[in-house]
């Protein structure tokens, strides 16, 4: 190639590159500026509003604030939770920035085009909007304008607290906080009464605090079952409601007019004041709703809790497993029958002794302590029995108490408490009990 030819191939790649430079330099020619800052860019005070709407999701939403009460624009009825709406707004006490990005002219590099989101906050003084775009793709920080033609990035993002659902703002009626539980009155298909009677000797031991109470005689409950079911009706699901707006006309739809078991509770709080609530539970055909008080949402239960949970609720799920809840301080001594024979173990100081025999007794105490009941009923005993031990108290309203154990089946024998039947007590529980009596006791002279 001579040298004119090569000079001309030369000029032309240089126009080729000149072109590509005017070209990037036409489409760069605006560069958005970007600044770190700790800047507040938005402030608010939910005392000062009138009206707060959002559109998220597709769903717009927008709430009005009169006299400090804050109600859906478009249905006055709906229970706002003013508590719930409180927390929400005061995420917008303060908005802040990390980086302030100025002159923006495409808002479509940051999402801002179409917003996800966008909030408007009204008050006496007028309304500010703002829009919320993507994620920044190196810190995840979300990007938002007040419409002012800045970008801001800002390190707590507002549209994880906003709504898609008017659901989530709903007031739910709610077990109230308390100090002490009562009392619990059951009518209905369920009748009974629970009460709190923690320092009265209404029983051998100080391990129950609540009985079920009847005409002026009391049965022992464990605490916890009673505490566990408390804990069922305050976990109820109160997310599926039926109405917002009931009043007696309706009641009868949901069985409510005729509940079939309603609690009535009483309890003191930390402030020792005392109140009630009531909850009622209807059924109309296979489902099952409740109704707090007088209030107007009714809710659905699920149909399985309660029949499980709910209605089957009374004396034999609420009553204490152990045969027996000994204190082993007040125990003074005992007498065990076992195959005819009877051996008394006394208390002397911390031993154990039978006769003069001291003897190692934990595994008795444990054996003892370890009688379950299994499934209650009040069968009379058909067969002989087992075994039987009288513990003896340093208590004079329950001095003693007599626990036999009859054989049933292979699997269980039938327990009496002084001469009250409870219910079925695993075999193995009998046998270890009557193991660990015969370790304590071979070789000693029954009759001594």
């Amino acid at each position: 190639m001579n040298r004119q030819k090569k000079l001309a191939v030369l000029i032309g790649v240089l126009v080729v590159l000149c072109a590509v430079i005017a070209i990037v330099s036409g489409v760069q020619k605006h560069i958005d500026t970007i600044s770190t800052v700790d800047e507040e860019i938005f402030a608010t005070a939910e005392s000062a509003l009138t009206e707060v709407s959002w559109t998220k999701d597709g769903s717009s939403l927008k709430f009005t604030q009169t006299d400090g009460t804050w109600s859906d624009a478009s249905d006055a009825d709906f229970p706002i939770d003013q508590d719930k709406m409180s927390d929400f707004l005061d995420h917008f006490e303060s908005v802040h920035a990390s980086f302030i990005i100025e002159n923006v002219e495409d808002y479509s590099q940051y999402g801002l085009s179409s917003p996800s989101c966008t909030i408007t906050f009204t008050s006496a003084d007028g309304s500010t909007t703002l829009q919320m775009g993507d994620y920044s793709t190196m810190d995840e920080k979300r990007y938002l304008t007040l419409g002012d033609g800045t970008v801001y990035l800002v390190d707590d993002d507002p549209e994880q607290y906003i709504a898609s659902d008017r659901d989530d703002l709903m007031r739910q009626d709610t077990i109230p906080d308390y100090e002490t539980l009562d009392s619990i009155v059951a009518t209905g298909e369920s009748a009974f009464t629970v009460e709190h009677h923690p320092d009265e000797d209404l029983t051998y031991t100080d391990a129950y605090e609540y009985y079920l109470s009847n005409n002026g005689s009391y049965k022992a409950l464990s605490t916890s079952k009673v505490e566990d079911f408390m804990t069922t009706l305050k976990d109820l699901d109160r997310t599926d409601y039926k109405t917002y707006t009931a009043d007696d006309s309706v009641l009868a739809d949901y069985g409510l007019d005729a509940p079939a078991v309603t609690f009535t509770v009483g309890y003191t709080t930390e402030e020792d004041e005392q109140g009630s609530f009531s909850l009622a539970f209807g059924k109309k055909g296979d489902n099952c709703y409740m109704r707090m008080d007088d209030s107007p949402i009714i809710y659905a239960v699920d149909s399985d809790t309660y029949t499980d949970d709910i209605a089957d609720t009374g004396y034999d799920t609420l009553r204490p497993d152990e045969v027996l809840s000994l204190n082993w301080d007040d125990v003074q001594s005992i007498d065990f029958t076992i195959d005819g024979t009877t051996y008394t173990a006394e208390k002397k100081g911390d031993t154990w002794k039978i006769v003069d025999d001291v003897v190692e007794f934990d595994d008795v105490k444990s054996a003892v302590d370890g009688l379950k009941v299994n499934e209650f009923n009040t069968e009379t005993p058909a067969k002989k029995e087992e075994a039987s031990f009288t513990v003896h108290l340093d208590n004079d309203s329950f001095p003693t108490l007599t626990v036999a154990l009859y054989q049933y089946d292979g699997d269980n024998c039938l327990a009496q408490l002084d001469g009250t039947t409870l219910g079925y007590v695993s075999r193995s529980l009998v046998v270890d009990l009557t193991e660990a009596v015969n370790a304590i006791t071979l070789g000693l002279d029954a009759e001594s």
